[in-house]
């Protein structure tokens, strides 16, 4: 029997008397779409729905109180008074004003003041109001005087922000996790002033740390209201299972649901119920998914957009027989399907589909519905899940198939529809076909977009083809489209790979001059490339004398840079079979390039605006200085990458500077990783100090006191400040020094005496901006926070060390033999 096919008449079959939510005004899912989102589960934020809550009792007071900032000030250019701050921002009544803002240090509180009452006024620019609060939490005072309406005024203004994602610089992720982090800050100030936490502030800071995947202090702040006595409702034990699920620990969520129903008698919502079942089909536990379908089915389930999740976790792990299952639930529960639900059932309907003669028959049906119903279900949207579909599963002649019966249709393609087929195209690899597809498309008038561009330059970059990357890059420029970060990062990753490090240090001046952006990914290119520098100059990757490194085949310079043709108009093309090709007609001419429909890219705005960069060439010093001024914060794989390029360059006090500033100016711990590559580099240097005398005491001392220093955070700080102090080169042999090799010269810039060489280093490295010693603005959280605390060690670091001493020791053990090489001395 054919699968596909009877998979697709059930699921169409359902939608005669489909009517989407947006053409009915009274529809359930209109109501609900307006729940907060800050209940969203942190690792599935595309599968859940939110967790409709009620308002918490004082929520009105603070609507009023949020009233009367807003109203007399708002409408006045007068700045409000001391009793009007008073009132407003504390808890204290107007007549103590004059002892609040008395004196000196009164008026720069008054001050502090008026900036967070004015930022409260327009919600609508919440960095103002950030800022305003982040200026009074430097101080106590300040602090205890504000009123809890504040404090939580602040968060239901973080909140709406967290969930108004507007931003195209920012990834939705990224922009939830802001605001998450700003929430946990506020409710943490707030439970230093008010030692007594409300239930309603601990559930928006479990949902807040869920959000940032700080899962265990979520579960610590549920055993700390139920320690206390209190109890909970179905909002915070939605957040308890959803921080058990972040952990990988379905059993422990299932326990935690089972004790609430024992102890506290409360029932998990279909929400909490909906996200297990996601989070079990996803792990490949369905009968556990099973259980808790039954169970939610009886509930009974009310809000379709949980079903939708359950749906999209199936898409996922293509299990079409659970879709079809919840699918022909709805009508049992009364509960209408929305354009999503059957856009999914589609998909995997398609994922489903094996033969050929399967998607003739599913083509056919999609043809039929599309040509003779009137319900406005089945359009182009429909047609646009079906060809991503055929796209994911990697059946291109599908999608090409069904974005020409867009075509037959009247619809007109889009680029973001051919950017799916240019897609499946790269996934499996055929990099001529995703060209030649790229070719069709300009010579169709469809316009290749910044993704269209980003795709094929990603995919060159993974092959290790610098070359085609770049000419994809300069016709990008062709186009009329600005590159943002990803299409300069994927190029800059192509000239680090390829080792072609002249074009890569243009390409980085360009990004920081034209602040198109930098971040961790950046910088890993640049110090990477100076980890390879003296293996590019050996390999010549940029050719001989730098003559460049341009693409020389026509074939595929000609193929991108096709004209983009005439764009056709399909509107008129209604009810065309599938058979006929020959019927496409030409309408008004739409040659010329729309160039403002590209999007232009924001100047990225670093910590130190105005601030120059000193990179003309790969110097790790001068690139670490720009890292400060862009003011990002690093990775420690990222810092790893640092060390690895100070140390290949023999530069052990810029190394030491950069460690001290990882401690002392980011806040955080040294990595195994970085161990090792200390330990590595000095063992090395120190070989190279004594060739002649091995065995030494001195030496063996040095490496005992290696030993030791690798036990603290600050001992990789003290070995590498030790070593760069007694950066002498001695002279014992005239056969290892007849050539001085350019690490030695780079050497010979400290000051001959060395005293001045870390305080030199610092000052390169940023030292002249800020103080690299004390806690920078983009430092970690206070859970990094580290003096001189244990670090972790690796089986590297006692590789290391065990090479070195067994073969100091097989060189003692040997002195009857003078001038001989010990038998076993590698042993």
């Amino acid at each position: 029997m054919n699968r596909g096919g009877t998979f697709l008449s059930r699921t169409i079959a359902r939608t005669s008397s489909f009517t989407p939510p947006h053409l009915c005004p009274f529809h359930r899912s209109a109501r609900l779409s307006s729940s907060p989102a800050s209940n969203l589960p942190p690792s599935t934020p595309a599968t859940t729905s939110a967790i409709p809550t009620s308002k918490p009792k004082y929520l009105a007071r603070t609507t009023k109180r949020q009233s009367r900032i807003t109203t007399k000030e708002s409408n006045s250019n007068s700045l409000p008074s001391a009793g009007t701050l008073v009132t407003h921002l504390t808890d204290l009544p107007g007549k103590q004003h004059k002892t609040v803002f008395q004196g000196a240090d009164g008026e720069q509180r008054l001050a502090r003041f008026i900036r967070l009452h004015t930022a409260l006024q327009n919600p609508k620019d919440l960095e103002p109001l950030w800022d305003a609060y982040h200026e009074i939490r430097k101080y106590k005072q300040d602090m205890d005087l504000l009123s809890s309406e504040v404090f939580r005024l602040l968060i239901i203004h973080f909140k709406d922000s967290s969930s108004a994602y507007k931003t195209f610089n920012w990834d939705k992720r990224a922009w939830e996790q802001k605001w998450a982090s700003r929430i946990v800050t506020v409710l943490v100030d707030k439970r230093k002033c008010r030692p007594r936490p409300s239930r309603w502030d601990s559930s928006d800071l479990m949902s807040a740390l869920n959000r940032l995947q700080r899962f265990e202090e979520s579960l610590h702040e549920m055993n700390r209201l139920l320690s206390g006595g209190q109890g909970i409702d179905p909002i915070l034990l939605s957040h308890a299972v959803r921080a058990w699920g972040g952990l990988g620990r379905l059993d422990k969520a299932l326990e935690a649901i089972e004790d609430a129903k024992t102890r506290f008698d409360i029932k998990p919502s279909e929400f909490t119920l909906g996200y297990l079942i996601q989070q079990f089909l996803l792990a490949g536990n369905k009968p556990s998914a099973l259980a808790l379908w039954r169970e939610l089915r009886e509930s009974p389930m009310e809000d379709v957009q949980t079903a939708n999740g359950l749906l999209r976790a199936c898409v996922k792990v293509r299990d079409s027989g659970f879709a079809q299952t919840v699918y022909d639930s709805l009508g049992h529960l009364r509960i209408e399907a929305t354009v999503d639900t059957l856009n999914m059932m589609l998909q995997l309907a398609v994922a489903d589909l094996q033969f050929t003669d399967d998607r003739i028959q599913f083509l056919e049906t999609i043809n039929n519905k599309v040509a003779t119903s009137d319900r406005p279900v089945f359009d182009q949207s429909m047609l646009d899940s079906i060809l991503v579909g055929f796209s994911k599963k990697g059946d291109i002649e599908g999608a090409i198939l069904v974005n020409q019966l867009m075509r037959k249709h009247g619809f007109t393609p889009s680029t973001q529809q051919h950017n799916v087929i240019l897609h499946g195209y790269v996934r499996l690899d055929k990099m001529d076909k995703a060209i030649d597809w790229f070719q069709q498309m300009r010579r169709d008038g469809i316009s290749p977009d910044r993704t269209s561009y980003l795709l094929l330059i990603e995919a060159y970059t993974q092959k290790r083809m610098p070359r085609e990357a770049e000419a994809l890059f300069r016709q990008l420029i062709v186009d009329g489209i600005e590159p943002d970060l990803s299409v300069c990062n994927s190029l800059l990753l192509a000239y680090e790979q390829g080792r072609m490090n002249r074009r890569c240090l243009q390409l980085y001046r360009n990004m920081f001059r034209d602040r198109v952006g930098l971040d961790g990914f950046s910088f890993s290119c640049m110090f990477n490339a100076v980890f390879h520098n003296d293996k590019a100059i050996r390999e010549g990757g940029e050719g001989l004398h730098a003559q460049g490194s341009i693409l020389d085949n026509p074939v595929f310079m000609r193929k991108i840079g096709e004209p983009i043709g005439i764009s056709k108009d399909y509107s008129e093309q209604r009810f065309i079979t599938l058979d006929n090709d020959s019927s496409n007609i030409l309408t008004k001419d739409d040659s010329q390039q729309d160039l403002q429909r590209y999007t232009s890219t924001h100047r990225q705005k670093f910590l130190f605006d105005q601030v120059t960069s000193r990179t003309v060439s790969l110097e790790p010093r001068t690139l670490f200085r720009d890292m400060v001024i862009v003011g990002i914060q690093p990775s420690r794989t990222l810092y790893g990458n640092i060390l690895r390029a100070f140390l290949s360059q023999s530069d052990f006090a810029g190394a030491a500077v950069a460690l001290r500033t990882l401690l002392d100016y980011y806040l955080l711990k040294p990595s195994p990783k970085m161990n090792a590559i200390v330990v590595n580099w000095v063992c090395q240097e120190l070989e190279r100090r004594d060739p002649g005398n091995r065995e030494s005491a001195g030496t063996l001392a040095e490496l005992s006191k290696l030993i030791s220093g690798l036990g603290r955070a600050r001992g990789l700080v003290d070995i590498l400040e030790k070593v760069a102090k007694n950066e002498t080169i001695q002279d014992s042999t005239s056969e290892h020094h007849e050539e001085v090799d350019r690490k030695e010269k780079r050497r010979s810039r400290f000051p001959e005496d060395n005293k001045g060489a870390l305080e030199v280093a610092k000052m390169e490295m940023g030292g002249d901006i800020v103080d690299l010693c004390a806690r920078g603005v983009p430092s970690g959280s206070s859970r990094s926070r580290t003096r001189n605390g244990q670090v972790q060690l690796d089986l590297q670091d006692f590789e290391h060390w065990f090479k070195t001493y067994s073969h100091r020791r097989s060189r003692r053990t040997t002195t009857g033999d003078q001038g001989k090489e010990p038998e076993n001395s590698d042993a």
